[in-house]
């Protein structure tokens, strides 16, 4: 077979799993794939985001807000539920994966007017120091893989019973999953509507306990060129701004480029990127997240309850945008009737509409002005249109308070609640920054719009009956001028006899000419000359004045002073809430600081990763290591490795150790490099020839591989980036023999599939890479769990020799083979046991894409037996040892 390449000896190839060509070009930088879905995130030239399925199904797509608005950076959140994705007009939209709509915009443009530089999203386990234990505690196939992956199923199942706490389980007791849930609201035809559809409102309010798990904080840091850095928990949660010109001596302005971080570890791993003219010059510095181990668990508690706070106040703030909107649609129509008529009624009879409508029912003698607006103006038709508009918008008003508002301020009180037993019998107050005092001021004023909203509803109630009687009384009317006939008729008469004659009266003295909603709303067009009751900056105590209040007003008593309206007591509880969450943020990040800061080179970088890991199997409790990968200009074929060693003390962390590597490979590009664990690394290598591969490399200090990779330590902070090729400690792959080892994929000798970028999903059991072609309009994944094969690929293993992965040839010795006791031996073990040797194997892979299994695409056939009579085999998972060792096809 003639190969285009001299390292395809003999051609390796990925399981294929997917294939997509797109109508516009990807832009490379903007790639992300759903760490727990088979989800794909792109955003293309246009700057719309589509998100795909492995079937090259759209999911969904964000369309672009504004022309001169284009997309930065795609990030998902740890467990895939929710895609981050910044914009040049330094905002950063999360989308939701169930409904593709955007559940919160966090605008930074106040704090911030530079772009955008960097997302980075990490979870971290609150107590990671139980973590830890429970891991040693358990089975040996239960890592940290599985619980990060399947939530906590697998982990509660294996945790043994804790003794019964009773304050502690009544502090971490959900109420609010037994409330019932908050009802959607009416679409407005808006771009940002995330309270319009079931899903989103439970993607906000209802989230599983499996994607929100009670141990865990999830960590965003939203980096900008200017060198400041937003730190949120639980997605919009913000801990505060972090600016790194004023954290170093220096005060030089050092912008986020990268982020990893370990779910064990409180100290998270940053790339600072600082400006040298035309070349940058790299920094690692880690950031110490203090209030993780130091709050522990309560800081779930606390975030989780004050991102639902600031959730339930969005959606009140929405209630209360539609009531107005519906108040002012019941409002415009009868008073544009009305505006027809006035101006006539004033010039002919030197009064208003309210005048004569009072002096038509009281007398039943109408204006000739009056008569022809009803009858020629107004009519049925118009009439009708009054009575819809009204009666829906109160209809409308009554069902927005009774079914959003009313519920709504119910979990509003219940989360604030909770947050106040915070605050009076837990010792960790002070580290919370939770206030008592402040607390109870934001019930009081729950309990006045909860009063507030009880009043409205018997007003609608109460002005809806007095329609109601004006609607059937305005119709009559406009029935009986409209007749030629000057007596009334019996039919006429009975009628007036059943008419409500008081409550057409009291609605056009009242609610006709001013409906007391508008003063329950607070949007009374002019002041009436009394003083306002209470200002809403006032921190007191307001609820029983209040109550009292109403009382008065609902017999007929009018207050000194005005009540504070739905606007005013919103407007309240806003202030309170920013109080409520500016005294947390403070308090939490109080606890973080940023570490020592190392410089890594200067020049101009092409291409870097990250990755935070722990070098010991077990996560150990003070000691992780960060290993960043980067791709220089001038060196294409080279990688460079810094490896970090990083000890936490109380939270505290310290450098120990800074090491350096290198790879060098055949004269080419290397066109990407990804961490796909915490044991390979995955280089995506263009040949001259444009032969293209996808390398696997093992980059932990002291890996077994057939050409190890060494560190040295590095003397100097400032020493040159391309030092250490001149000392010779680096791994050589620039010969045939020596790159061969490490192909995994080999790309056709297509120009067009040349690889532009890659991306790694590394969830245990489902690795992917999605390989993006150098035209940007096309897009390969493959898996990575999957052995290497190719399409009719058959590897034989004679007697006495088998074929190693390289494709070369090992000799075998019959009595190094594995042995297998025979079948059709008894029950019974003896010392004279017969065992069996096969002598020749058969391995035939098929051709399908489909993720494939062994007991699927291998057949083996055992011809001879070493002192064995006529066996048949059929232990399965004997065979795949086997074929491991004759081989080296199947990982067992």
């Amino acid at each position: 077979m003639e190969v285009d390449s001299e390292f395809e000896d003999p051609p390796l190839g990925l399981n294929l799993l997917a294939e997509k060509i797109v109508h516009l070009p990807i832009k490379i930088d903007n790639l992300a794939y759903c760490p727990t879905m088979d989800l794909i995130a792109l955003a293309t030239v246009d700057e719309h985001v589509h998100v795909y399925r492995l079937n090259g199904q759209r999911v969904f797509a964000v369309s672009n807000r504004k022309p001169d608005c284009s997309v930065r950076q795609l990030r998902w959140k740890p467990n895939g539920q929710i895609l981050a994705i910044s914009y040049s007009d330094s905002s950063v939209s999360l989308i939701s994966a169930q409904t593709g709509k955007s559940v919160h915009q966090l605008q930074y443009r106040e704090h911030s007017q530079s772009k955008i530089s960097c997302l980075g999203w990490g979870l971290n386990y609150t107590d990671a120091d139980e973590t830890r234990a429970r891991l040693d505690n358990l089975r040996i196939d239960i890592n940290l893989d599985d619980v990060l992956n399947t939530g906590s199923q697998s982990f509660d199942a294996e945790r043994p019973l804790d003794p019964l706490d009773l304050p502690n389980d009544l502090a971490f007791l959900d109420i609010e999953d037994v409330l019932p849930k908050l009802s959607i609201l009416p679409a407005t035809g808006g771009d940002d509507e995330v309270f319009s559809s079931r899903s989103s409102m439970d993607a906000i309010f209802h989230s599983s306990k499996k994607d929100n798990l009670d141990d865990t904080a999830d960590v965003l840091l939203v980096g900008y060129d200017d060198g400041t850095i937003h730190l949120s928990i639980y997605d919009f949660f913000e801990i505060g701004i972090l600016n790194t010109q004023l954290a170093f001596q220096d005060h030089q302005i050092r912008r986020l480029i990268l982020h990893s971080n370990h779910s064990l570890c409180s100290t998270h791993s940053l790339l600072l990127s600082q400006s040298r003219g035309s070349l940058e010059e790299l920094h690692f510095v880690p950031l110490d997240l203090r209030l993780i181990p130091e709050t522990g668990r309560y800081l779930s508690l606390l975030a989780s309850k004050s991102t639902r706070l600031q959730n339930v106040l969005r959606y009140v703030r929405e209630v209360q945008v539609q009531i107005y909107r519906e108040f002012s649609a019941s409002q415009e129509l009868p008073r544009k009737f009305m505006r027809n008529i006035e101006e006539t009624l004033q010039e002919t009879n030197q009064c208003s509409f309210i005048d004569a409508a009072y002096h038509l029912v009281v007398t039943g003698n109408c204006f000739p002005s009056m008569k022809e607006w009803l009858v020629e103006e107004l009519g049925d038709r118009g009439h009708k249109r009054w009575d819809k508009a009204v009666v829906s918008g109160y209809e409308n008003i009554g069902r927005l308070v009774h079914e959003n508002l009313l519920p709504a301020l119910q979990r509003f009180s219940v989360l604030v609640s909770r947050l106040r037993g915070l605050s009076r019998f837990q010792e960790s107050i002070t580290q919370l920054g939770l206030g008592t005092e402040e607390l109870d001021h934001m019930l009081d004023t729950v309990n006045c719009l909860q009063l507030l909203a009880h009043s409205v509803l018997i007003t609608v109630g109460s002005e809806c009956r007095q329609f109601s009687a004006f609607s059937v009384w305005l119709k009559q009317e406009i029935e009986t001028q409209g007749t030629t006939t000057t007596s009334p008729s019996d039919e006429s008469l009975e009628q007036d006899l059943i008419l409500d004659h008081a409550l057409i009266l009291e609605y056009i003295q009242g609610a006709m000419s001013q409906s007391r909603l508008s003063e329950l709303f607070g949007i009374q067009p002019e002041s009436d000359g009394r003083p306002d009751w209470i200002s809403v900056n006032e921190d007191v105590s307001i609820y029983e004045t209040y109550k009292k209040e109403v009382k008065r007003c609902n017999q007929g008593l009018r207050p000194e002073r005005k009540l504070p309206g739905l606007d005013g007591l919103i407007a309240r509880l806003g202030k309170q809430s920013t109080i409520l969450f500016h005294n947390i943020s403070e308090a939490q990040k109080r606890k973080v600081r940023f570490g020592k800061l190392v410089t890594l080179g200067t020049g101009k970088l092409i291409n870097a990763d990250m990755r935070m890991i722990s070098e010991r199997g077990v996560p150990v409790k003070d000691e992780y290591t960060t290993y960043i990968a980067m791709i220089w200009d001038g060196s294409p074929a080279k990688v460079m490795i810094h490896r970090v060693v990083i000890r936490i003390v109380n939270g505290i962390s310290s450098i120990q150790a800074i090491e350096r590597a290198s790879i060098h490979l055949p004269s080419g590009v290397i066109k990407d490099v990804k961490f796909a664990d915490d044991e390979t690394m995955i280089l995506a290598y263009t040949e001259e020839a444009t032969k293209s591969h996808l390398l696997y490399i093992p980059y932990r200090k002291g890996s077994q591989s057939l050409f190890e990779l060494t560190y040295v330590p590095v003397t100097s902070e400032r020493s040159p980036t391309n030092s250490l090729g001149s000392t010779g400690n680096f791994m050589d792959l620039s010969r045939h023999d020596a790159i061969k080892h490490y192909i995994q994929h080999t790309f056709p000798s297509d120009s067009s599939w040349t690889p532009e970028t890659i991306e790694v999903n590394g969830r245990k059991g489902r690795r992917a890479i999605c390989v993006v072609a150098q035209d940007r309009t096309h897009y390969r994944i493959f898996d990575l769990d999957s052995p290497k094969v190719e399409d009719g690929l058959d590897i034989k293993a004679g007697p006495d020799e088998t074929t190693t992965d390289d494709g070369s040839h090992m000799a075998v010795e019959p009595d190094s083979l594995p042995l297998f006791p025979s079948t059709t031996s008894s029950s019974q073990s003896s010392p004279t046991e017969d065992y069996y040797h096969p002598t020749e194997i058969q391995v035939r892979t098929s051709g399908n894409n489909r993720r494939r299994t062994p007991e699927a695409d291998i057949s083996a056939t055992y011809t001879t037996f070493a002192r064995s009579t006529d066996t048949d085999l059929t232990t399965s998972s004997r065979l795949w040892v086997l074929c491991k060792a004759l081989t080296g096809v199947w990982a067992v």
